[in-house]
């Protein structure tokens, strides 16, 4: 079988200087993306013999808890007689990949309604985050760097379902310079996003070419952790720019 390929940070291990990936279908039992491959080879054997025709397996991810050195995915597991272009899909997301991305028409922090529209003609990073969660933080530094650089090809977009006085009272103490666009429960909830942070990316003409997790952590020598610089980010921006 073709190895794991796995979208969003969330679902992203980098050698041996990063967090490790892990899938559990109950909570509280862990599977390494190996484990993982050999339990979807093993459900085609028994499911093939059972059925009498030829049946491929697949995960979809539920939702993801990201920690400072892991990652763990609750995950289901699947059968079809159809062959998926990957082993592991992202739930609810990967059902928009390719297509247009769902029209929106969000508040800003100015109380002023921001549509999608707008953001045509350019491509577009959307940043999914909130006040509490420890890696959207981390990595904010990172992307105000970058948008700092890409500002004048990219559109670069904040979206959180909390209010406009929790973000406003956030933002005094951690700077992020993304557009940001408050109140969007009801749009995350249509999503189906339960993986913070989450990273996607748009053509020029408002296409989902890309969806990621947030910036990976990377191993320093005394096992310390801290936040990548965001080299994943950048690679898929100048593709797009």
């Amino acid at each position: 079988m073709k190895n794991l390929i796995t979208l969003l940070l969330i679902f992203t291990s980098i050698i041996t200087y990063s967090q490790t990936t892990y899938y559990t279908t109950d909570g509280k039992n862990r599977m390494t993306e190996s484990e993982v491959k050999n339990k979807l080879s093993e459900m085609e054997v028994k499911m093939e013999k059972a059925l009498g025709k030829k049946v491929y397996a697949n995960l979809t991810i539920q939702e993801t808890e990201t920690k400072k050195d892991s990652i763990i995915s609750k995950v289901t597991f699947n059968i079809s007689d159809k062959k998926h272009d990957e082993l592991i899909t992202a739930g609810p997301l990967s059902e928009f990949k390719d297509k247009d991305f769902p029209k929106f028409d969000l508040k800003t922090l100015e109380g002023k309604n921001f549509n999608s529209e707008k953001l045509k003609g350019k491509p577009t990073m959307i940043n999914f985050w909130f006040t509490k969660c420890a890696p959207c933080i981390d990595e904010m530094p990172i992307l105000n760097e970058i948008k700092k650089k890409y500002k004048d090809d990219f559109n670069f977009i904040a979206i959180t379902y909390e209010n406009t006085k929790d973000v406003e009272k956030f933002l005094k103490k951690h700077p992020f310079n993304f557009k940001h666009l408050v109140d969007a429960k009801d749009f995350t909830d249509f999503l189906g996003m339960k993986a913070y942070p989450m990273n996607l990316f748009l053509d020029k003409n408002g296409v989902l070419k890309y969806i990621k997790g947030g910036i990976p952590y990377v191993k320093l020598e005394r096992e310390e952790l801290k936040m990548g610089e965001g080299n994943e980010i950048i690679e898929i921006i100048e593709k797009l720019k």
